[in-house]
């Protein structure tokens, strides 16, 4: 089975704050969970890109004058489709780039790399390509409009399968965000490994359409099984 890039994410994981699985880790590109390195604020020409910045270089031990380096290099990165709205890179060369020039001094950063299965990858193009001529897209559907199919690599290592519920701007929700993980285990037969992800997903089908279903308790978006791999250095 052909699976293809969704793209590379900059993620630093912390524990989950609430329900059955506080105080865990999981190893999720979204940032409804974990820390996302290159967010709303990293653009420089993002409306209220400055909300709770300070909080932003608190956080992250930056400076107002590596906040202005970092913004510059992203809307360039932007520009030239190196990254795509919001928080996804297209290759590992430019994540590490950004990783190595701005965020080295922090400690536990991953890098995570999403692959989607062509049927999910034709759902997720057709959904959410822009529906008028100048209008932006987001870097989910720039990536996977490219069809790139995953080949093995020494340095990508699968963690696990996750299910993320996709909105308009290219964020995403993973199934944690409801704390329904053990709803789902139970009705499908599925086991969360250690990475918080689900080891395998025999029965995608049942799953998708439960996910989908918004009387179940998940948010009203389209939801999209993938897989999750890891760099490892």
């Amino acid at each position: 089975m052909a699976y293809y890039l969704g793209g590379y994410y900059l993620i630093r994981p912390r524990p989950i704050e609430f329900g059955s699985q506080a105080s865990k880790l999981v190893y999720t590109c979204s940032d409804c969970i974990n820390d996302s390195l290159l967010d709303h604020w990293s653009y420089g020409w993002t409306t209220d890109n400055n909300r709770n910045i300070e909080h932003i270089k608190e956080r992250y031990t930056l400076t107002s004058d590596q906040i202005i380096s970092i913004r510059d290099w992203v809307d360039k990165a932007f520009e030239k489709k190196r990254i795509g709205w919001i928080d996804v890179f297209r290759d590992l060369d430019t994540v590490l780039e950004y990783r190595e020039m701005f965020f080295k001094h922090i400690p536990g950063l991953q890098i995570l790399i999403l692959y989607f299965e062509e049927a999910e990858m034709d759902a997720i193009v057709k959904e959410f390509k822009p529906k008028k001529e100048k209008e932006g897209a987001c870097g989910l559907y720039e990536n996977l409009n490219r069809k790139v199919i995953e080949v093995e690599s020494g340095s990508e290592f699968l963690i696990g399968f996750d299910i993320i519920g996709i909105e308009s701007g290219g964020g995403f929700h993973t199934f944690h965000c409801h704390d329904l993980a053990d709803n789902i285990s139970q009705r499908f037969s599925l086991q969360i490994n250690g990475r918080g992800l689900f080891t395998s997903i025999g029965n995608p089908t049942e799953v998708a359409e439960y996910m989908n279903d918004p009387e179940n308790g998940f948010e009203p978006v389209p939801w999209f099984i993938c897989k999750t791999k890891i760099i490892v250095e």
